[in-house]
């Protein structure tokens, strides 16, 4: 089983990537179960055409803590299984202690260890609740992303996920590479592939700005539906194939940087 979280933080269409992941897993023959593990809810509505998905948090709310495992998840057609988190109303309440409990119920029901061949977290990622890097505690994923784009805000994001990464190194969580999601195909590659070097990690794969995944997100349809000849759909399965042959042979820790040095990093910079 490849048990696979992508982590991010900012508006980077981390959620658009990881249902492109699962849905060119899926149409290779695997069984797939999608997670969001974040308030908002809306991870997996473009494998559900925008379809209204009861959350793991509501199902306990009305049920008394109680949750039939048959009713935590709705399926796609092609065998994708997705499941939601939801979370208190923003102001209210903490968004982790929901999450949390969702995965006692997981635990509970044995639903991670059912014969899914892939099992996706989408996963917020803040930087101030240390709530969110929970799971890296335990067996819940192994092989861990971090989207990223050419901004810098989004870099020092990566820099502080990376910084979780050796707190919990010690469980077994063997691989952190970066999925470039560009929010424009004419940056300084130069730029990333300096910071990415400089924190000991890798690129996994790039991926362009590109309309076709614009338009299809319009559609609410992953791109295995909406343009299954196209260019960049090629690229998803690529990364797909990529994901499944990392090993733990290849294992890195990252080595990030204070805040003061990642600010003298990119004032010095030469680009």
């Amino acid at each position: 089983m490849e048990r696979i979280a992508i982590y991010w933080k900012g508006w980077i269409w981390k959620s658009t990537i990881s249902t492109n992941i699962s849905a060119c897993f899926s149409l290779k023959w695997k069984k797939v179960l999608q997670i969001w593990c974040d308030p908002k809810r809306d991870s997996t509505k473009k494998l559900l055409q925008w379809k209204k998905i009861t959350p793991v948090m509501e199902m306990i709310k009305s049920n008394d803590d109680f949750v039939d495992v048959k009713e935590l998840v709705i399926r796609w057609f092609n065998w994708i299984d997705c499941i939601e988190a939801w979370g208190p109303i923003p102001w209210t309440g903490c968004a982790w202690r929901w999450i949390s409990k969702m995965f006692e119920i997981f635990d509970d029901v044995d639903l991670l260890k059912t014969d899914y061949d892939v099992i996706l977290f989408d996963v917020l990622w803040d930087v101030v609740c240390g709530g969110f890097a929970s799971p890296l505690r335990v067996w819940y994923w192994e092989k861990v992303f971090i989207v990223i784009s050419e901004e810098i805000m989004s870099m020092y994001a990566c820099n502080n996920i990376c910084k979780a990464v050796l707190e919990y190194s010690r469980n077994w969580i063997y691989v952190w590479w970066v999925i470039v999601n560009a929010r424009d195909n004419n940056i300084n590659k130069k730029v990333i592939e300096a910071f990415v070097n400089k924190i000991n990690l890798d690129i996994i794969v790039w991926i362009p700005r590109s309309d076709v995944i614009a338009m299809a997100e319009y559609k609410a349809m992953s791109l295995a539906e909406y343009a299954p000849d196209s260019d960049v759909i090629k690229i998803f399965y690529k990364l797909n194939d990529d994901i499944v042959s990392i090993t733990k042979a290849q294992k890195k820790l990252p080595t990030p940087m204070w805040d003061e040095e990642f600010e003298e990093f990119f004032k010095n910079l030469e680009i």
